[in-house]
């Protein structure tokens, strides 16, 4: 079980590191008094995955903690662990074309309270959402992120496809990334053809 859990997380941190170093200046710029929220966007022919990484400056981060740990005991219960996953998921707006999608919890890792107020503490949190295929076309995602907004900054970037039927043709964001639209394109799936070589 653990190992598991282990190689998801794998999963979770390399990407977004990738995305986090595609934004240095935005990295550099995150203060001790920051709520760093850095989402990746993994874009699927039935479904998107938003992979977020949520670090607390050293400033910030009891502010945090009191989000979390509700009964002040300096640990973070399974019940509190779930009840903040739920609130970061009640302030993330995703849309497809226009359509609201319903996210749910897939992953989710908390770090001891310690760790946290240490500045390099790192919450992980996966959300997916399920749709009907799309047909093939250009396409549409929003999201918006509006979680603890007074002390946040914030990252969206889309994931390099893992699907050669779905490309990213364009990413927008607001001033704070609080906010991104990605436009994708869905193409149709043509599997290769062999050919012969005729008759010897």
């Amino acid at each position: 079980m653990a190992e598991a859990v282990t190689r998801t997380l794998f999963r979770l941190s390399l990407p977004l590191l990738l995305a986090l170093l595609a934004f240095p200046s935005a990295v550099f710029a995150h203060r001790d008094d920051q709520y760093l929220q850095a989402t990746l966007v993994a874009i699927e022919p039935s479904g998107v995955r938003l992979q977020i990484n949520l670090t607390p400056g050293v400033a910030v981060a009891e502010q945090v903690l009191a989000q979390i740990d509700r009964d002040r005991d300096g640990a973070i219960s399974e019940n509190e662990a779930a009840a903040y996953a739920k609130s970061l998921k009640r302030d993330l707006t995703l849309r497809v074309d226009g359509r609201k999608l319903e996210l749910k919890l897939t992953v989710s890792e908390f770090v001891p309270p310690a760790e946290l107020r240490t500045g390099s503490g790192t919450i992980q949190m996966e959300f997916s959402a399920i749709f009907s295929p799309l047909g093939a076309g250009p396409h549409r995602l929003t999201l918006e992120n509006r979680h603890l907004t007074t002390m946040s900054v914030y990252l969206i970037n889309a994931a390099q496809p893992r699907f050669v039927t779905v490309q990213i043709t364009r990413q927008k964001r607001n001033e704070n990334q609080s906010a991104g639209e990605i436009e994708f394109t869905i193409h149709p799936f043509r599997p290769k053809i062999g050919i012969s070589a005729g008759p010897t």
